[in-house]
């Protein structure tokens, strides 16, 4: 439970967002979001779950762990977040 924790802090860096913006996004307290990112462990499920929504809302992915390596967190790539569409090059004659 707490790499999963430590990976919401990530993502929430991605966004660029404060502790308490997230929160607003989540519908927690900032409480909630600093115990999560503290890796505490009586934080309830329920709002490990609501920050993970909130951030999955706002374009972020979490990347499982494997055995070489610890879970991660990235960015879509979707046209209504305002990233550029990467086309596909023009046919040469």
């Amino acid at each position: 439970m707490t790499e999963i924790m430590g990976v919401l802090r990530a993502g929430r860096a991605l966004l660029g967002l404060s502790q308490e913006e997230l929160a607003g996004l989540a519908g927690v307290s900032r409480q909630i979001v600093v115990r999560i990112e503290k890796g505490e462990s009586n934080v309830l499920v329920d709002a490990i779950d609501k920050v993970r929504s909130a951030l999955e809302a706002g374009g972020v992915i979490f990347i499982d762990g494997s055995p070489e390596r610890g879970p991660g967190v990235a960015m879509t790539r979707r046209p209504d977040l305002g990233l550029p569409v990467v086309s596909s090059p023009p046919d040469r004659l």
